[in-house]
């Protein structure tokens, strides 16, 4: 770089950076930057457009012999430095995140030479100036005036015609306005675009968009409503439903004019109606490793599978507007196994091939193809901004051959936003926009009846934080949470408008439990990814962004790429990490209190979930037992405070009466018991006392609660909420509170309405 070598400044926009001062200058006056987002820049600025590794800035902000978390590190260097040029991850101008990579300098840079000193420059000679002197040089200027009149007259006409040329974005348009305590959870957008169909705790209503009037649609009681879509003649929905008799979904048509709900299908999720009105095409499976996609009359006639999908399919499949073709969002995933891939597939019905359309790990719910071809999807933003997502449209070229462009950004903003549906003339498509996320809370609780006081929000920041134990104390919850990006570790007192780092902690924690002396801390952090079985040479989601690839689906069903986990200790007040053990597959471990010290994790294999003793600092593990019976998968479970005593439960999936088996760690028989009027315990966690579980629970009727179960299975609500969920609890080492996640933040249904020149 023959400017930086000749003065050290470098120049990009509004802004000049001096590297051998140190200094950045917006307009010619100095910007705050401390030294490491420094670095950062400078070492952007070396090689601007290519990409700059994490590992190179790792080297380059650390030395080799430095112990820090990186990650977190360099996150917050990162953000200091876009704070300090006015950029964003979400938009960069400046600084490009590249997912799992590094960053990209995207802006022109300049090297400007040196300037000469007044006292070197030339002087002029005192002379005058001759007549025939001022004659040319008033030619000169005339000419040169001609010349900026031109060059404004062009540059205007370029700004115009360069404008005309640039996309017009959709507008967005904001369709309901719920509280955070009637979140919106889906929405469809009639064929002729008049009428928005939405669900939200209440139950399911039809709006006039013209007008705003909403009213509840009539159905029998007990009628649960999970997801809606339009018949192309607009007066019916098909609607994934449940009926107050039954325990599965199944689809539904609901007649708008009058006239009571038709069963068309038993046991089918997520369906939707081809445009010429023909067939529905929908969803069965219940095992994470392969989902199936059924067609069916309109009627719910000859019902025939299309695509034994290898993966989990999320959400409806979107039709093509010819009616010859769909497309779904696949979701390779196995529990306790990482996402490598989430794929856009297209099946051709006719020729029953499938194709990869899009392979992008940050692909969201949701997808539509519109009547001009185009493919609208969700996709996820990068770390600081994880906990956003926007949509994004896909132009299909359906000559010979299959063409895919580039996808384009429609939406911008915070929250998320999964993209529903679009009336039929593709002139407007709904999305939800949501910013429903777990906080933690904290209540007092009687120990004499059970009963918990009200509930206090102790995390004031609309990011996710989990809470997992309290400190031995009492007056502190330990809890996971991104607030700064990226997972960490925070301790926060009863009370405290902030809560402290706990430092040392290597990775993004996703778990955190104490040892047995209640002196360490013991977290889960993913070390490395590997093969699942010997020789797959499954691709890793490295080439994200793939459009325009076109492939027959070859992975074969049933290998995965496996999650290595790391189970890490930290002491309590911070401090260096030590590596406890590393397994494949830990979904949950966790540990007894003094005198016992006996310490459980489970793993997921391919067909069993096995639990393993270890001991909290040697690591040395034996198994201790494991299950392979029906729905193994859906097991969630809670280690006695004394040790002798797992309590499992299924959660996920509802029955007649939920179930707790609890079985005993030195052998013995088990015992089950049964949980009257609830049908799904989602989490269990035992009472300090070991003598009752703390559980977040589904009644038939969906009702969610916190409840309070004795050892005799009698439950007791605690707790009643309309939001969308209630988290796990957990006790305080006295019994004396509860430390709850609930989720937070509202949810509404937004429109696009698409320009006549898009």
């Amino acid at each position: 770089m023959p400017g930086e070598a000749a003065n050290g400044v470098i120049r990009f926009g509004i802004f000049d950076v001096d590297l051998r001062a140190g200094q950045l200058r917006r307009n010619g006056l100095k910007v705050r930057l401390q030294e490491q987002p420094f670095q950062v820049l400078s070492m952007l600025l070396e090689r601007p457009g290519e990409v700059v590794t994490r590992e190179d800035l790792h080297g380059r902000l650390w030395p080799a012999d430095t112990f820090v978390d990186f990650d977190h590190g360099l996150n917050a260097a990162v953000k200091r430095l876009r704070d300090a040029l006015g950029d964003s991850a979400e938009n960069p101008r400046f600084v490009e995140t590249l997912a799992r990579r590094g960053y990209r300098f995207l802006a022109p840079v300049e090297f400007p030479s040196v300037e000469t000193s007044p006292a070197q420059r030339p002087v002029a000679p005192n002379t005058a100036i001759s007549s025939a002197s001022k004659s040319r040089w008033r030619l000169v200027a005339a000419g040169l005036m001609i010349v900026l009149l031109a060059l404004g007259f062009g540059l205007h006409v370029g700004m115009r015609a360069s404008r005309a040329l640039q996309p017009v974005l959709p507008k967005e348009i904001r369709l309901t306005a719920n509280s955070p305590d009637a979140p919106v959870y889906f929405g469809a957008i009639s064929p002729d675009g008049r009428y928005l169909a939405y669900i939200d705790p209440r139950g399911a209503f039809l709006r006039e968009i013209a007008t705003d009037e909403s009213h509840a649609l009539s159905l029998p009681e007990g009628f649960r409503v999970h997801h809606v879509s339009w018949y192309p003649d607009g007066s019916h929905l098909l609607a994934e439903a449940v009926a107050e008799s039954e325990e599965h979904s199944g689809l539904w048509n609901i007649p708008l004019l009058g006239g009571a709900p038709r069963k068309l299908v038993t046991e089918g999720e997520a369906g939707s109606v081809s445009p010429d009105g023909k067939q529905l095409a929908f969803l069965r499976g219940d095992k994470f490793n392969h989902s199936e996609i059924w067609l069916t009359s309109t009627d719910g006639g000859e019902p025939r599978m299309a695509v034994n999908v290898p993966g989990f399919v999320i959400g409806p499949p979107a039709w093509s507007p010819d009616s010859q073709r769909f497309v779904y969002l696949k979701d390779v995933y196995w529990p306790g196994y990482g996402t490598e891939d989430v794929q856009i597939e297209m099946y051709e019905l006719a020729s029953s091939k499938t194709d990869l359309i899009l392979n992008d790990y940050r692909l969201q719910y949701g997808l539509v193809w519109t009547r001009d071809n185009r493919i609208l999807f969700s996709r996820a933003e990068e770390p600081p901004n994880q906990g956003e997502s926007n949509v994004w449209s896909l132009k299909v070229d359906t000559r010979p051959g299959w063409r895919w462009g580039a996808p384009v950004r429609l939406t911008s903003g915070p929250d998320w936003k999964p993209v529903i549906n679009m009336s039929a003339d593709g002139k407007h498509a709904v999305f939800i926009r949501t910013n429903i996320a777990p906080a933690v809370f904290v209540a007092d609780v009687d120990a004499r009846t059970r009963e918990i006081g009200k509930l206090q929000r102790l995390t004031m920041d609309e990011r996710q934080s989990r809470p997992y134990e309290w400190t031995p104390d009492g007056k502190s919850v330990l809890y996971v949470s991104d607030r700064e990006g990226t997972l960490h570790i925070f301790r926060q007192q009863i009370g405290a408008a902030t809560p402290e780092l706990v430092a040392g902690v290597q990775g993004s924690p996703n778990i955190l439990r104490l040892n047995p002396e209640r002196t360490e801390i013991l977290y889960l952090t993913e070390a490395e990814r590997k093969s699942a079985e010997a020789g797959n040479g499954a691709p890793s989601s490295q080439n994200s962004n793939v459009a325009g690839h076109s492939a027959a689906n070859t992975q074969p069903e049933g290998e995965f790429q496996s999650r290595n986990l790391r189970l890490m200790r930290v002491p309590l007040d911070g401090g260096i990490s030590q590596l406890v053990l590393e397994d494949s597959g830990i979904n949950n471990f966790q540990c007894a209190r003094l005198p016992s010290r006996e310490c459980l994790y489970s793993k997921y294999t391919k067909d069993a979930l096995v639990f393993y003793e270890f001991d909290a600092k040697s690591g040395a593990k034996k198994e201790l037992l494991r299950t392979s019976e029906p729905e193994w998968q859906y097991f969630n479970w809670s280690l006695s405070p004394d040790g002798r005593t797992l309590a499992l439960a299924k959660k996920m999936r509802a029955s007649a009466e939920a179930e707790i088996r609890l079985v005993l760690t030195r052998g013995g028989r088990q015992r089950v018991l049964k949980v009257k009027e609830w049908g799904r315990l989602a989490t269990i966690d035992w009472a300090a006392d070991g003598k009752s579980f703390w559980a977040s629970a589904v009644r038939h009727g969906e009702t969610t609660a916190l409840i309070n179960i004795d050892l005799q299975g009698h439950a007791k609500s605690v707790l009643q909420e309309t939001k969308p969920y209630v988290g796990w609890a957990i006790p305080s080492q006295d019994g004396k509170h509860l430390a709850i996640w609930e989720a937070t933040g509202g949810s509404n249904a937004w429109m696009l309405e698409v320009p006549p020149a898009w």
